[in-house]
């Protein structure tokens, strides 16, 4: 897709989430009939231009199409962006849409919006809510969202506030709340000793999660429901939280909870629940609580809303429906395995689960084909001129630091002691993205955004800092590009990786290699990013293949649960077709 090559240009230069206010100020410009002229030093203006000008030409009505695409993608390459603001297309989102999209009237709320991820994508799948509400503690996040909504022709009312703080409007009643809450956050203060909408038990300090649950009942209308993730541990942690969630059942403010496999944020492997909240009950009306068992299931976030509301869909996976004074006796344990007998499977969910699985192998396959096709046009590139790192420093290219032991920051700054770079962080990936504080920008040893670190202790691994903001050490050393005529910071990490290098290598105890030797072969600019682009497409490449193997695995097991279980397998459906990258087809991806 030729916004997402324009953007990919982009990388080094901006973090992930400046690249995505860029596009969405350019787009929503395009709506009001404007011209926006950027002048940004970090960007070669050259880059720039070619970023807008695709933008601009793009089709007015295609724009939040557009617009969404790039979060998406940004957010799948950088994990950290996504946490925070939310994912676009991510499957927590699909679900929380799919359960809200039936809403035709009414409010629909959302406490941590973010940029409005699910809110929007339920307005996509049909939801038609008279007001839609979103509350989110950061400012980045609300602006985006707001670009979102504008580019989408959506009305949405959004407000800056930390809900776990105060309640900005306690008179608000929604007939839906959808929840994907920020995980592990800790409550701070005493105010949470008195909030009004604590009404079932106080919230520990170490977990907020029991505060999101009942901020939403709080504000339900008398028929509405809630439907909140959350990591699996509040379904069965003990003290506090153990107390409210039986105060919740209690009550019969929970109706169900699904069990759901990991894997279905981007940026973690959890395992998540899905609680399904009302309003306080009668206690006479008060008789069960539906358990789903969707942990071994392929594609939940398509399916737990008919599953909720269709008993016969229901069949198709593990599930039990519990008198309320069971679990109550039961220390008001409610994850679903606990409930659910998984010793016997029936024919239809074996057969379903083989179907499904070839679904995904399928799916898989075709992103498959089309990351191929993206390699087409590499057939070859100018003949390289190989200098070293050391010729590169010698002739302006680059600046070389050498990191520091950390016990050698004792004149840092205690905030700044924080964000050392160790090698294992640049050799596994781990490195935070933290950002330059303007109130040390002149310390010297921070690293600038697009510094380049790298460690060659065991393996020469190097990592581009996209944000800047981080102290090296012991291995660790900062390259910087003084002259991007001639170098990306993002070619150059992946050059110093190239096996060429690992001759370099030598030592009894811990093999290194003299950073100084190592060679980078330069080839004009726009041939370094074209490299760039192909490096991604071969991450991209990995990635697949590997889903790939976690599917064939599950098709494997279903073919023998199938002969266990007689179950009647239908042959599956393996034809691939030809789509744009990442499943877009052909006409979504001319855009």
């Amino acid at each position: 897709m030729e916004v997402w090559a324009a953007l990919n240009l982009l990388r080094g230069s901006l973090p992930a989430e400046e690249i995505a206010e860029l596009v969405l100020t350019v787009a929503t410009s395009r709506t009001e009939g404007g011209h926006v002229d950027f002048d940004d030093e970090r960007i070669p203006a050259d880059i720039l231009e070619r970023v807008v000008h695709v933008i601009e030409k793009t089709d007015r009505t295609d724009l939040g199409e557009i617009a969404d695409f790039a979060l998406e993608r940004l957010a799948r390459s950088q994990g950290k962006m996504g946490a925070d603001l939310g994912f676009v297309g991510s499957r927590t989102t699909t679900l929380l849409a799919n359960l809200a999209s039936t809403l035709h009237g009414g409010v629909l709320y959302d406490p941590a919006c973010g940029i409005a991820a699910a809110l929007l994508d339920a307005v996509k799948l049909g939801a038609r809510p008279a007001r839609m509400v979103g509350h989110d503690i950061n400012p980045r996040a609300l602006r985006i969202a707001s670009q979102r909504a504008e580019l989408h022709g959506v009305d949405l009312d959004l407000a800056l506030t930390n809900v776990l703080a105060e309640d900005i409007d306690p008179t608000l009643r929604a007939d839906v709340i959808v929840l994907e809450p920020p995980f592990g956050v800790r409550l701070e203060g005493t105010a949470r000793l008195t909030d009004a909408r604590f009404d079932f038990g106080t919230p520990p300090r170490s977990s907020a999660d029991t505060a999101w649950l009942q901020h939403t009942i709080a504000h339900l209308a008398d028929d509405g429901r809630a439907y909140v993730l959350s990591p699996a541990g509040t379904l069965f942690r003990s003290g506090e939280e153990g107390r409210i969630r039986a105060e919740l059942v209690k009550h019969g403010c929970v109706e169900a909870i699904v069990g759901l496999p990991g894997k279905l944020l981007p940026h973690t492997s959890i395992p998540l629940a899905l609680w399904v909240l009302r309003r306080p009950v009668p206690e006479a009306a008060i008789e069960s609580v539906l358990f789903i068992d969707a942990a071994e299931t392929v594609s939940p976030e398509h399916n737990v809303a008919t599953w909720l509301t269709d008993a016969n869909a229901r069949e198709s996976v593990p599930h039990a429906v519990v008198a309320i004074t069971d679990v109550l006796a039961a220390e008001s344990l409610l994850t679903p395995h606990r409930w659910v007998d998984r010793t016997e499977r029936e024919p239809s969910d074996v057969a379903d689960a083989y179907r499904q699985g070839w679904s995904a192998i399928t799916d898989t396959m075709r992103k498959l084909q089309n990351v191929l096709k993206s390699f087409e046009h590499f057939a070859s590139f100018s003949k390289s001129r190989v200098m070293t790192v050391s010729e590169l420093v010698d002739q302006g290219v680059l600046d070389m630091r050498m990191g520091r032991p950390k016990d050698r920051y004792e004149d840092a700054p205690e905030e700044l002691r924080e964000r050392i770079a160790t090698a294992s962080d640049v050799r596994d990936g781990t490195l935070r993205e933290l950002g330059i504080d303007t109130e040390y920008d002149d310390y010297p040893e921070l690293t600038w955004e697009g510094d380049v670190l790298v460690t060659t202790m065991n393996t020469i691994r190097a990592r581009v800092d996209e944000a800047g903001g981080h102290l090296p050490s012991t291995g660790v050393y900062r390259l910087r590009v003084l002259d991007r005529e001639v170098l990306s910071p993002g070619y150059l990490a992946i050059a110093l990786s190239g096996s060429w290098n690992d001759r370099f290598q030598g030592g009894t105890t811990i093999q290194r290699a003299s950073i100084k030797d190592l060679e980078v072969p330069l080839v004009p600019l726009t041939e370094q990013r074209d490299i760039q682009l192909a490096v991604l497409s071969i991450q991209l490449l990995h990635e697949h293949s590997a889903d790939m193997a976690e599917e064939a695995s599950a098709v494997g097991t279903a073919l023998l649960d199938a002969v266990r279980y007689n179950a009647r397998l239908a042959n599956p459906d393996i034809s691939v077709g030809t789509t744009d990258q990442d499943g877009l087809n052909d006409s979504e991806g001319a855009k």
